[in-house]
């Protein structure tokens, strides 16, 4: 991957003003290095596993000042790391994380070559990154994490009304057991987020193959022209993973009348094991056309951190985050009832060593 350049981008949102730096964690707070081995899996040099853990220093009340890869100019993930930077200048006057534009999958290599700080991704990433799948071309098997961000970004498939009382389907198994001709439209290929709405189908029954044998067919787009298709009735069903109440699905249907499908424990189980997305449910009521509690799953945004922070740091970027928790909360409604236990639990990518300690004091787990 080319290296992004190290300049700043920091848009307005959510009215915060933040400082941004460009430079390295605290240097006062590093420990000494540890010894050193060959990654040999990942090409780069790391703490060797059986090194002596480093001393945090609990008191440490130097400022962070960190590189954060987030995602596009200007979207949720830029004002992600608005609050981020926030959390830490408030907890430690003078802190700050410069934003830096990226995606998921292409963090998570900026992080192994400790291009940066810290970076946010999603368990969906992570899980590909952990496996080797496209377009990760190797494992990567060292991540570690300092929280999670949100957990709650619900795969909502969205179904046009007209479509399924016309076939009588109330679910994707429906759909297979009828062979209804069915448009459905997922993510664009590449997001993997595409790829996990496609492992929804797959648990069902559901292929392209399939769709087009049935006169339907399966579109990978974006979500502008995959609504758009709904819309204008080109499109049957939509499988999206954002919060819960969706701007587009709430202006989509005030002309298009719309079902939210639950998913079945099949379905839920085969999610959790295929791409460590746990179950969750869409209250009834979320949506005004929402009568019943929707069963889905959902997917996590987390904070991952790179083995250059010492783990002072690490603790002292976990506490921020937990004692600034009103302003995550305040960033988005469907954020407004994280905890830090919910921060705490990272799925299948550890803690760091110092996060760890955090969470463990404050009694976030065990």
């Amino acid at each position: 991957m080319k290296k992004i350049s190290r300049k700043a981008y920091v848009p307005a949102f959510v009215s915060l003003a933040l400082s941004v730096s460009l430079v390295a964690c605290s240097s006062s707070s590093t420990a000494p290095v540890a010894p050193e081995t060959t990654n040999t899996n990942a090409g780069v040099t790391t703490p060797a596993a059986t090194a002596q853990p480093e001393s945090i220093d609990k008191a440490n009340t130097d400022p962070l000042k960190v590189t954060l890869a987030g995602g596009s100019v200007g979207g949720f993930w830029s004002g992600l790391g608005q609050v981020i930077s926030k959390s830490f200048a408030d907890t430690y006057p003078g802190s700050a994380a410069t934003y830096e534009p990226g995606s998921g999958a292409g963090n998570i290599k900026l992080i192994d070559e400790q291009q940066v700080e810290i970076g946010l991704v999603q368990n969906v990433e992570v899980v590909a990154a952990q496996n080797g799948l496209a377009p990760f071309a190797k494992k990567y098997d060292e991540m570690m994490a300092i929280g999670t961000i949100y957990n709650n970004a619900y795969m909502q498939i969205s179904v046009r009304k007209n479509f399924a009382d016309q076939y009588g389907v109330k679910s994707l198994a429906d759909i297979a057991a009828k062979k209804v001709p069915a448009r459905i439209a997922i993510n664009q290929q590449g997001n993997l987020n595409s790829l996990a709405a496609h492992s929804a189908l797959t648990a069902n029954g559901i292929t392209e193959k399939d769709l087009k044998d049935w006169g339907g067919s399966l579109t990978w787009a974006g979500s502008t022209q995959r609504w758009d298709a709904m819309g204008n009735q080109r499109m049957d069903i939509t499988i999206d993973f954002v919060f819960a109440p969706d701007a587009k699905v709430q202006e989509k249907a005030v002309h298009t009348s719309l079902e939210l499908w639950s998913i079945d424990q099949k379905t839920a189980d085969a999610m959790k094991t295929e791409w460590d997305l746990p179950a969750q449910t869409i209250p009834k009521g979320t949506y005004e056309f929402q009568q019943e509690d929707v069963f889905t799953v959902g997917i996590s945004g987390i904070i991952l951190v790179s083995q250059k922070v010492s783990p002072t740091d690490q603790y002292k970027m976990a506490k921020a985050l937990v004692e600034q928790l009103s302003i995550i909360q305040a960033l988005h409604p469907a954020m407004k009832d994280m905890t830090a236990e919910q921060i705490a639990n990272t799925g299948s990518i550890p803690l760091a060593p110092g996060a760890k300690e955090f969470f463990q004091e404050i009694g976030a787990i065990k």
